[in-house]
């Protein structure tokens, strides 16, 4: 048991100094985080955005057969340009591929948000959103 502490000290020690001497003391690039002063904002707020996506959003062929219901989790970088990319699913809609294809196009086609902001600079910073899919009123 103390050999594996051991180790595993040594582990962490050599792993935090490959990271201390890959970051420079000073840098340009873009700080990239999941907090700021100010968070990423879609323009015209919250109800805008959800609007936008009601608006884009289509209900997959695939799922009506299974008349499938529910939200896929997708997180996203907001640049410091205010661009999207690095769209990814974080928990989607099971047995229904199409619905996490259609949450990651529907968040790749939204307009430049605000970017967030840390002390008083743009970053890059993450956001988390939920897609929600339900079969379309007859």
């Amino acid at each position: 048991m103390k050999r594996k502490l051991i180790i595993l000290s040594i582990l962490t020690f050599s792993f935090g100094a490959v990271i201390a001497q890959a970051l420079p003391e000073e840098t340009n690039a873009p700080i990239v985080g999941e907090a700021a002063d100010e968070s990423p904002e879609y323009p015209g707020g919250v109800i805008e955005m959800m609007k936008f996506i009601k608006a884009n959003t289509k209900y997959p062929q695939s799922a009506a057969s299974s008349n499938i219901n529910g939200k896929c989790s997708v997180k996203f970088m907001v640049n410091p340009d205010g661009s999207i990319s690095d769209v990814t699913v974080l928990d989607g809609l099971k047995n229904c591929p199409d619905c996490d294809a259609e949450a990651i196009r529907v968040v790749r086609s939204m307009p430049k948000w605000k970017p967030g902001r840390l002390a008083g600079k743009a970053v890059a910073l993450f956001y988390n959103l939920s897609v929600h899919f339900s079969p379309p009123k007859k």
